[in-house]
């Protein structure tokens, strides 16, 4: 057998540098398998060049030049956004002699060649040691290049004094376009005194003394809310409205350690005069239900602080361990004590409320008088006993049955209480769920939802509680004459089941656009064929203007081998593509698939087909993941930024998420097109993607709107689970030339979604609007009225507007 090596560059004929001679660039070796530098035209700033590495000659990584450099920054070189990284493995360099970088596609070569037997002294990074954003008020965020075993404080440096601090100990992804690094994450708080509307500056420096800022960052925050602060000296109607709009392009935020002192600066102390519809509420009768499971004093003690005297209590006893009743027991109760009961609160045993739970729930039956069934917030225990706040959504379906979020402290009204008791619940996951059987099932718009914490929750027996749930999805679901299964998972907060549904066979088309990049379709289209097989999908390959050969070559043999091949010329529009091979295929469903997309196993698609079995699901979209293994996409939040922000940037795939919400199934504003599932006649009955208005950016949640606006809902599932080089064959959107056409999508998303973006039923008005949702406090919090789960209507702008 003759071994094959590279051919070694040694004794190469030393290559042109006409194209590379105008360009200033950088070349080293980080550590002993990572290298970075950086390249930009002096000439032309906003160019964002492609390098490619080569190991003995031959190419194996491409790279886009457009990291921060702190350096860069220093000089003042424009944005100072043009590094590049390399992260390889020992493996890939053991056999290999010289590391060299030159531009892509092109034989100019930028630096020296490394020599990898040369010993690795000193290693220097051009990225510099880490990063740090602003994200609004007086939070920042950033990362630290260390070991991972390392976690080291940060500190805040304002006018030479240090004045706040935090240990780097969460994970963040940086890297280019083929490799992925994961560093240590900060998140950071200043003090309240320099929320005063002064334009300050901030360093940040690590506790050995190193720049994470090459310069300092400029921020500004206020004590209330802008719009607060300029209604105190604004003489007219527009400075309020002026500072509205300030509030939501730069939210400010408080962390969850400081709930409590945010819950009395905000008076969210339940009891105060803020509760939702107050002075609104009767003096109706009303009945509490305790389950067994906990310290039942606890919440009778709660209960005799109550601003609502007009009550009567009930603890009932367990019926098959805890979390459990008996039904005829509730009926009986209802018969004779709680007879007078125009509505029944039920919560777990050791429940401790608040003392304006009963008048806030009754008054917000008053504010939404179609509502037939209350759940609220809530705030969990810490083993020190610390309150944290369980900031929950409106309601949500697919949530309810595999977490059961919003059975925990709820009421009914008492009518919506005797036709629950007919199937017999044994557990509040039944009888909460129940009110969604058969025929006369409530809709989505009769749950209502009190966006306060009205009590205080201790932990309940995950196992048990996991157990009762997963028998009330699948008595509820049999019911409802729907085929599943259902298994116990592990839950962190809150009980967890996965729910898997049997979908009709359907046939199934998977639309992936490409241009050129043949490895990465190549990748792709072999890590799905698995599921595909199974589901006997066919895929619909849209190439729009490849020019490569070796591309030209592969779609050629695709072609032969039965892959049909849709080629649409011209500048590059998503929406376009999409549209265009949507109307091209015939199949019952789509699945729109980026070309980056690589699957981790063979189930992924069957989990995806199951949920979008149930008729009012519009999309169903996956758990994406960088490489590095933190996530890419765990659903869409609508309003942070004041637009659309993916969920769980800032958590590893194994994290369970604020409230447990990545471990389970769930809806929400809206999901990514890079892994998209949905009906082609909900695609085209909404027109599919907006080719105008969205070509590029936000057309994916354009159409989860549009969708939604019809009443269907978007299902986010945890279980489909794949890998995502987030815009590898493009490139990022928001730099360069790319920036001014994200900001008129981002614009005309604004425009037409607006006040829908601010009121996302899915996001917690007591979450903060900055870039990371669901990692902190809104300050000040947006609302705190009783709400549903409406629809959302959009605004049709005439053309040119």
């Amino acid at each position: 057998m003759v071994k094959l090596r590279r051919p070694s560059r040694a004794g190469a004929a030393p290559v042109p540098h006409s194209a590379i001679d105008p360009l200033r660039h950088e070349f080293a070796r980080t550590d002993e398998a990572n290298f970075s530098g950086f390249i930009y035209d002096p000439n032309d700033l906003s160019r964002r060049l492609v390098v490619e590495l080569l190991l003995d000659g031959v190419p194996v990584r491409l790279a886009r030049a457009e990291a921060y450099v702190p350096q860069l920054a220093l000089e003042g070189i424009g944005d100072a956004c043009y590094g590049f990284s390399f992260a390889l493995t020992p493996d890939m360099l053991a056999d290999s002699r010289s590391v060299d970088v030159r531009l892509a596609n092109g034989a100019d070569a930028i630096g020296s060649s490394i020599q990898l037997d040369d010993a690795l002294e000193k290693a220097t990074d051009s990225r510099g040691l880490g990063a740090v954003d602003w994200m609004g008020g007086l939070r920042f965020q950033g990362w630290v290049r260390c070991p991972a075993a390392e976690s080291p404080m940060v500190r805040a440096v304002v006018d030479g004094e240090p004045v706040a601090e935090a240990r780097a100990s969460g994970f963040s992804h940086v890297g280019g376009i083929d490799n992925a690094n994961l560093v240590k994450a900060f998140d950071l708080h200043l003090p309240t005194d320099y929320a005063d509307g002064r334009v300050r500056r901030v360093h940040f420096i690590t506790e050995d003394e190193l720049q994470l800022t090459a310069a300092p960052l400029t921020f500004v925050a206020f004590p209330d809310a802008v719009e607060r602060f300029f209604a105190n000296f604004g003489e007219t109607e527009s400075e309020r409205l002026r500072g509205r709009m300030l509030d939501r392009l730069l939210p400010a935020s408080a962390p969850f350690t400081a709930y409590e002192d945010w819950r009395k600066r905000w008076d969210l102390e339940t009891g105060r005069s803020r509760s939702p519809g107050a002075g609104s509420s009767t003096d109706r009768a009303t009945a509490v239900v305790l389950v067994a499971g906990g310290n039942e004093d606890t919440s009778l003690a709660s209960l005799e602080q109550q601003q609502h005297n007009n009550w009567v209590a009930a603890a009932l006893p367990p019926l098959d361990g805890p979390g459990t009743f008996d039904s005829d027991e509730l009926r009986e109760f209802l018969a004779y004590d709680g007879r007078d009961a125009e509505i029944v609160i039920f919560a777990q045993a050791g429940t401790d409320f608040g003392s304006a739970a009963l008048s806030s729930l009754i008054a917000g039956f008053a504010a939404v008088p179609q509502a037939r069934l209350m759940y609220c917030d809530l705030e969990i225990d810490g083993e020190d006993r610390r309150p944290w706040p369980l900031a929950l959504p409106a309601f949500d379906y697919e949530r309810m049955l595999e977490q059961g979020y919003c059975a925990q402290l709820f009421a009914m009204d008492r009518a919506s209480v005797e036709a629950a008791l007919e199937a017999r619940p044994t557990s509040l996951y039944r009888l909460f769920n129940s009110q969604f059987d058969g025929d006369g099932a409530l809709h989505k718009q009769q749950v209502a939802h009190v966006p306060i914490p009205l009590a205080r929750m201790t932990l309940p027996d995950l196992a048990a509680h996991s157990r009762l749930l997963v028998k009330a999805s699948l008595d509820h679901l049999s019911a409802r004459g729907i085929m599943a299964e259902a298994t116990a998972q592990r839950g962190a907060l809150l009980p967890a089941a996965r729910v898997r549904r049997k979908s009709k066979s359907r046939t199934l088309t998977v639309i992936v656009p490409v241009r050129n990049r043949k490895e990465l379709l190549q990748t792709c289209l072999s890590s799905i064929a698995p599921a595909l097989s199974h589901a006997r999908a066919r895929v619909l390959v849209v190439d729009n203007d490849s020019g490569d050969a070796d591309m030209l070559d592969y779609l050629g043999t695709l072609k032969r081998g039965g892959t049909e091949v849709l080629a649409i010329p011209g500048a590059f529009n998503f929406a376009r593509l999409n549209n265009l091979a949507v109307e091209a295929c015939d199949s019952d469903d789509v699945l729109l698939l980026n070309n980056d997309i690589r699957a981790m196993d063979a189930a992924w698609l069957a989990e995806m087909q199951g949920r979008l079995a149930e008729p009012d699901v519009g999309a169903v979209g996956a758990l994406l993941l960088w490489p590095s293994g933190m996530i890419q996409h765990a659903g869409v939040a609508l309003g942070p930024s004041f637009g659309a922000q993916h969920i769980g940037n800032d958590r590893l795939a194994s994290d369970p998420g604020y409230g447990d919400m990545l471990k389970v199934a769930r809806e929400c504003g809206a999901v990514t097109a890079a892994c998209l599932l949905t009906r082609r006649s909900d695609y085209l009955a909404v027109g599919g993607l907006d080719e105008v208005r969205f070509p590029v950016n936000f057309n994916d949640v354009d159409y989860c709107l549009k969708l939604r606006s019809q009443g269907k809902r978007i299902v986010w599932t945890p279980s489909a689970r794949l890998y995502h080089h987030e815009s590898a064959s493009r490139g990022r959107d928001q730099v360069g030339d790319k920036a001014a056409r994200f900001e008129r999508e981002l614009r005309n998303l604004r425009n037409k979604w607006g006040e829908d973006l601010l009121e996302d039923p899915y996001y917690n008005p007591n979450l903060s609007l900055d870039a990371v949702p669901f990692s902190a406090l809104a300050w000040p919090p947006r609302g705190r009225m009783t709400r549903v789960n409406l629809p959302p209507s959009p605004i049709e702008l005439p053309p040119g507007f």
